[in-house]
């Protein structure tokens, strides 16, 4: 059994929040330094960091976690254009595990990756490789129930804290599943302000269109979201919707949808779809 499928079985929600796993993850550590060691990933944050920024998984030496994001890199040059010039930031950074992937591609200082959960974000400030390279980790103080229950500012209200066209890309893996239809509509005008012309957003998401409308089967605004108790755990939209909202600040679809697994089955949300608008 794996250790999702047990924590699956002990907390809905944030798993590494409940008392139990947080014990159970931390006490992995030892082994996965070891395991880490072994296999050249000494440089990668603790697997009790790594679970907090991509989940409970059966990832004990970090391979998973370094292929994961090396195949995010390889999306981005893709279907994003991503070049070694190109200024990126990423919205929901977690502890780092795109930015390590994109270390070896991008120019030094060319990386900016903010989050709202800070022992996450902590890991990869005080990581040597990502400060060596001069990557930037911000903290996004926007108020959410499951990690930043404090935060200053609402979603529907941030202003994001970089000039206008500041960047030739913005990237977010899994961040649109988590909100609503007014949080939508701020990011992507921020998103748009500080995209320089011609820059693209690359993110992903689970789109409604084609999808059994059981995976999702409560609806408010434009969104339709998989749980009632808990609206931000998964949320779909239509991509008419999204095409519309950045039609609205001045950007059009340049590639997608890319259907990914997660289409067929909304509990999956390692490969969710993608789309990729451009200004």
């Amino acid at each position: 059994m794996s250790l999702r499928t047990m924590a699956r079985g002990l907390v809905k929600g944030v798993t590494w929040k409940n008392p139990v796993v947080n014990l159970a993850v931390h006490a992995v550590d030892p082994i996965d330094s070891i395991a880490r060691r072994i296999g050249g990933r000494s440089h990668l944050p603790p697997y009790s960091i790594r679970a907090r920024s991509v989940g409970i998984r059966n990832d004990i030496g970090g391979s998973e976690f370094v292929q994961v994001g090396q195949r995010m890199g390889d999306l981005l040059r893709t279907y994003a254009g991503l070049t070694p010039e190109s200024k990126v930031l990423e919205i929901g950074c977690g502890c780092g595990r795109n930015a390590f992937a994109l270390a070896s591609h991008l120019n030094d200082g060319n990386y900016t990756g903010m989050d709202i959960e800070q022992v996450a974000l902590a890991g990869a400030r005080s990581n040597r490789l990502l400060r060596a390279k001069g990557f930037q980790f911000d903290f996004l103080d926007v108020r959410n129930d499951a990690y930043n229950p404090t935060g200053r500012y609402l979603a529907t209200e941030y202003v994001l804290p970089y000039a206008d066209q500041s960047f030739d890309i913005v990237f977010m893996v899994s961040v649109f599943t988590h909100m609503l239809t007014g949080e939508v509509r701020n990011y992507v005008r921020q998103i748009a302000r500080v995209l320089k012309p011609g820059g693209r957003c690359f993110f992903t998401a689970f789109l409604r269109d084609g999808r059994d409308d059981r995976q999702f089967p409560f609806r408010a605004e434009e969104h339709s979201y998989a749980n009632q108790a808990i609206p931000g755990i998964a949320v779909a939209y239509s991509l008419a919707f999204l095409a519309a909202t950045f039609a609205g600040s001045g950007m059009k679809l340049s590639a997608g949808p890319v259907w990914g697994t997660a289409h067929h089955d909304a509990l999956q949300t390692r490969d969710q779809d993608i789309v990729v608008f451009s200004k």
